[in-house]
Order: structure tokens, then sequence, then C-alpha cells
């Protein structure tokens, strides 16, 4: 059943995606679009993750425009798999994926645990970067920093990449300061 439907604007180059995410009995499913200018050519990639009912990443499937496909499966405890079921130990411990070209997947770590305000965490990420589709585990930090009716705000930093998103109270982006910003 197809409960929610979003559309981001790309605020960093010209773009935006499509988002549908539909509730299944013991699962969540994400079917997206992003298309957006990367220097003079421009990206489309369409990507699904299967998640169980505790948003715990358990199936990413994505296509970029020159049709190469990286699929990665995963126990929801950190063991990752390749299409082939060999084991990717580099991403061993990671729960949550983070694809480069979407702010859909801030919502799993947000959505995967309580919060309480002021609490920081640190999550291991499987991180795909689009267009290449390479992937690499990496540290992610989210502190719950404020509440302003039904939004959420959080200060997000990796590496040396810090922000503050706004949430909405279902754990979607609404505001990604300079990268992108919900339409619809």
């Amino acid at each position: 059943m197809l409960s929610s439907e979003i559309v981001w604007e790309n605020k960093e180059t010209f773009g935006c995606e499509y988002l549908k995410f539909f509730t299944k009995e013991h699962a969540f499913i994400v079917e997206s679009t992003a298309i957006y200018m990367e220097s003079s050519y421009p990206v489309q990639i369409d990507y699904q993750i299967d998640l169980d009912k505790s948003w715990r990443t358990i199936k990413v499937h994505i296509q970029n425009r020159s049709g190469e496909i990286l699929e990665i499966t995963s126990t929801g405890k950190g063991d990752w798999f390749d299409q082939h079921g060999t084991r990717i130990d580099e991403l061993n411990g990671a729960i949550d994926v983070d694809i480069s070209a979407t702010p859909f997947t801030n919502t799993l770590p947000i959505n995967r645990v309580d919060w309480k305000l002021n609490q920081r965490r640190e999550f291991e990420m499987v991180y795909v970067t689009v267009p290449t589709l390479t992937v690499q585990k990496v540290k992610q930090t989210y502190t719950f920093i404020e509440s302003k009716e039904e939004t959420r705000i959080f200060h997000f930093q990796s590496r040396d990449f810090e922000s503050q998103i706004s949430i909405d109270e279902k754990g979607f982006v609404i505001d990604y300061p300079q990268l992108f910003t919900r339409r619809y």
C-alpha cells in the first residue's frame, strides 16, 4: 500500500527526486528516481530499498543511467552480501545505507532508533557514491537538537561535512540546507 510520495529539489545543482514509500505487512519498500546535473552531464539513478519494520536495510538495488547495477543485501544486523551472496567484509557492522544522491537515506538511522533531545548517536553507514556506485563504510553522527511542532532538527556530521537537517513527523527530510528541499 502506497503511504507517501515525496519530491525533493536538488539545491546543489539542477535536479530533483521522486520517491514512493510503500508500507507492507512486515516491511517498508522505497522506489525512487533521482535526476540531476553533475558538471555538464545528466545523472539518473533508479533505486529500491527494502526495509524491515524496524527500519533496518535488507536490500538495496540501484541502477545508474549507464545501466550499471549495484545490488547488495543485509541481514539487518551488520552483515552485507553482494548479488552473488558473497559476504562484503569491509561493510561489517553497518546497518544503514546512505546514497549520495538522495536525502531519503538520512531517514533510516533517524527512524531506526528512539531519540531524546540533545542526544548524539554515531552510526556506521554503507555509503554509496553516485553515479559510480562505489561503496564504502563511513561513520556519521546525528544529534537531535530541537523540536518545533511536527518538525525535528538534527545536526548531521560525516567526515568534514556537517549540516542541520529538518525532519517531518514521519522522519522524512523537509530541508537539508544547500543540498535538498522538499517540494511535495
